[in-house]
């Protein structure tokens, strides 16, 4: 037993048994159960309980076992004071207040409804990736809906919250934000941390100096990243090698460890190297990109901007540590990869633009391109289409990959949609 399902069955109260009496048989009529507060003091704030023929009007603290108030010190703390009624699922001890008289308090371990507790169970005990999964419950369609945009808005504030760090340190500066963000996405979950590094070790600046040079704006980041070192074959590559020698001299670059960059169990369209390629080309041929996406009327046209029509081809060969095998691959980028882009970077920044400079309409147009992007196909997005819950758009899918990594794998059940109506459900 813990306290949350306490909580829930606290606010949710007709859940209760109908006839509640306090361990001193007094009648309780719950008018009100108050507001949950989740930071320190009381569980609930202003409740209206009539107990006996009295209305009360203050706060609720809940507990597992009575003796809990004093285990976490609640005598001492004058917040507890205004304490109306003391919830708990075992009283074992009987509570005073500062006047030595004893608090209401209600035993709820007989009033909890079997299926209840044996979903909750189920659910705590759960082994799966989803908890619910096995006893899941499809939520009425507008439940759902609502559930979704809130937790899609949910991940962009998540994303917005991890780049106002990087707005500061960058003193504002939007354009390279959005360079470093993009550099994240394109990395994917495997490369995104030495993506970051190397945005960092060249910034744009240096970058746009040479956007009108092909060879050298390439030269630039695959040997800033350390592919350009050693024997290279292929004479492109030789090109590349020559040019960076020149380039690193010049800017004082002390190129990164190429062991950083992670091939494993990656497609070689899916390479790093290739990956460095085309986030080169997308930043090459823009300038002011973050300008030009802030005046975008739709999503459409901001994907204009984004799409790169590069048909250069490049052998990776030599770009791998260990294997020099040739192989060739084309730099342009694929429909996916540019949605990926919008979904975890362009979106996420215009979204935050809009809140930093009190734009609510720019938000809610970027917000809109979200459901014009096509749903996702990833781990989690499959682990809920086996749920038969169908998702036809970035929004959702976005929603339930919020849902999976905040709620699902924080065992957070009792603050989730999908938990609260298959508890309550009997």
């Amino acid at each position: 037993m813990k306290e949350d399902l306490l909580q829930f069955l606290w606010q949710h109260k007709y859940l209760l048994q109908k006839k509640l009496y306090t361990c001193k048989a007094e009648p309780i009529q719950i008018i009100k159960p108050g507001l949950l507060n989740r930071n320190a003091g009381p569980d609930f704030f202003n409740a209206h309980i009539r107990i006996a023929d009295k209305l009360w009007v203050g706060n609720v603290e809940i507990h597992i076992k009575s003796s809990d108030w004093l285990k976490h010190g609640h005598q001492h703390d004058a917040a507890y004071h205004n304490v109306i009624l003391h919830v708990v699922w075992q009283n074992d001890v009987e509570i005073l207040d500062p006047y030595q008289n004893a608090y209401p308090t209600l035993e709820i371990a007989r009033l909890i409804p079997p299926h209840i507790l044996a979903n909750y169970e189920k659910i705590m005990h759960a082994k799966q990736e989803i908890p619910c999964s096995e006893i899941f419950k499809p939520l009425p369609n507008l439940l759902w809906n609502n559930w979704m945009s809130r937790l899609s808005l949910e991940r962009l504030a998540y994303k917005v919250e991890g780049m106002q760090q990087s707005y500061e340190k960058l003193n504002g500066h939007w354009e390279e934000l959005l360079y470093q963000q993009m550099a994240i996405v394109f990395g994917q979950k495997t490369n995104a941390a030495p993506f970051e590094v190397l945005s960092k070790l060249v910034p744009l600046k240096i970058l746009q100096k040479y956007k009108d040079d092909l060879l050298a704006s390439q030269a630039l980041i695959l040997g800033s990243a350390g592919f350009l070192k050693g024997d290279m074959q292929n004479a492109f590559n030789q090109s590349l090698q020559q040019q960076f020698k020149f380039l690193a001299n010049k800017h004082e670059i002390k190129p990164l460890d190429v062991s950083i960059w992670k091939f494993g169990k990656t497609r070689p369209a899916n390479f790093p190297s290739i990956r460095l390629f085309q986030w080169v080309e997308c930043m090459r041929q823009q300038s002011n990109l973050f300008q030009k996406l802030l005046h975008c009327q739709d999503y459409k046209e901001a994907k204009k901007i984004i799409s790169i029509g590069g048909k250069q081809k490049i052998d990776i060969g030599d770009l791998h540590p260990k294997n020099k095998q040739s192989f060739v691959e084309t730099i342009q980028l694929s429909n996916n990869l540019v949605n990926s882009l919008f979904i975890n970077a362009i979106i996420p920044l215009l979204f935050f633009y809009g809140k930093h400079t009190q734009q609510e309409q720019m938000c809610e147009n970027v917000y809109h391109w979200l459901q014009e992007i096509p749903a996702e196909d990833n781990h989690i997005v499959k682990q809920w289409k086996k749920l038969d819950i169908s998702l036809h758009k970035a929004s959702e899918t976005q929603a339930v990959i919020q849902l999976k990594n905040y709620y699902c794998s924080s065992n957070k059940c009792l603050s989730c949609a999908v938990g609260n109506y298959i508890l309550k459900v009997d």
